[in-house]
């Protein structure tokens, strides 16, 4: 037999409570007993019934366990990578302070809203690579939010084909991906993404994988920051970048999807969280543990009873 739970200074109280006002009570009687001079033996059967089911109570509290039983666990969630662009691009001041930058703040306030998930980075630029593996730990996700700048990337430039491989690689290759709800929210201006490889959208629409797009940036466009002012072309003027809304909106309905935007007008990055929490979870994993049983109600059940007897037997406690 197994205890939940040790002898605590509450049940040692009510231990000596009981000892210390039947004592009390059986020199009182069996002194009255005495100057009667009668006896006053039956009030010891009394005394050993209320011990024994007072007994049973306490063995109650602590907690009796015998016999185990084999329960299932299920895990449910989803697998969430953000694929972030992290191009120059992204440096643009349309947004204050930048486009990166205000979506970091964005986002690290947020996260929350995906709790119970699994949250991966992917960042891309002319290459792509995982920035932070998928982890239920949005505190350490939140240290590689803050980590993400332009230069982490060493050639600027968007190749979109460099994280859709990353992706494929991520969800379809793992032996267990089939049991996961799939997602990947894809963050970005949109500019220069040039020619999709058709191979990388058919392998994305059949595993099903859910697309959340945030467009980031103005139509308007904005200057790129560098450390002596902004870049410029080749013939040394400073260039301009846009959101490419256009492109962005043609992808989510080729892959069926979701847009949303952020800009100085409209921030989105809470409404593409919460669509991302409102996909239904699926299976993550089934695993099988024991349990003890806990039996304190067999002891409470009979100490009820024997109550109920203490209640309804009366004996003559002195006899005359």
């Amino acid at each position: 037999m197994i205890w939940s739970k040790t002898l605590s200074t509450v049940e040692y109280m009510f231990i000596y409570m009981f000892a210390g006002i039947y004592i009390i009570y059986l020199v009182r009687t069996f002194w009255i007993a005495y100057k009667l001079q009668t006896t006053a033996r039956s009030v010891i059967v009394k005394f050993i019934l209320r011990s024994i089911y007072f007994g049973l109570l306490i063995l109650g509290l602590l907690g009796p366990s015998f016999g185990v039983t084999e329960r299932e666990a299920q895990a449910t969630g989803k697998d969430i990578y953000f694929a972030i662009d992290v191009s120059k691009s992204m440096d643009a001041n349309d947004i204050e302070p930048s486009r990166l930058e205000k979506f970091k703040f964005e986002l690290i306030n947020n996260l929350h809203i995906l709790k119970s998930n699994r949250i991966g980075l992917i960042i891309f630029s002319s290459d792509a690579f995982v920035h932070s593996p998928l982890t239920f730990d949005q505190e350490a996700i939140k240290l590689f939010i803050q980590r993400l700048n332009s230069n982490l990337i060493a050639e600027s430039g968007t190749n979109l084909n460099s994280a859709f491989e990353i992706i494929n690689q991520k969800f379809i290759k793992n032996a267990t991906s089939a049991k996961k709800a799939k997602v990947i929210a894809l963050i970005t201006d949109g500019e220069d993404f040039g020619d999709l490889n058709p191979k990388n959208i058919q392998e994305f629409k059949r595993n099903q994988i859910n697309l959340m797009v945030l467009g980031v940036g103005t139509r308007e466009g904005g200057k790129i920051k560098t450390n002596d002012g902004f870049k410029k072309d080749d013939n040394g003027n400073e260039i301009i970048t846009r959101l490419d809304a256009v492109f962005l909106k043609k992808l989510v309905t080729s892959l069926g999807g979701q847009y949303f935007e952020l800009s100085q007008q409209r921030n989105q990055v809470i409404d593409i969280l919460k669509a991302i929490n409102n996909i239904e979870n699926r299976l993550i994993d089934t695993r099988m543990f024991t349990v003890q049983n806990n039996k304190y109600y067999y002891f409470l059940i009979l100490a009820l009873v024997l109550l109920v007897v203490d209640i309804l037997v009366t004996v003559r406690t002195i006899k005359l």
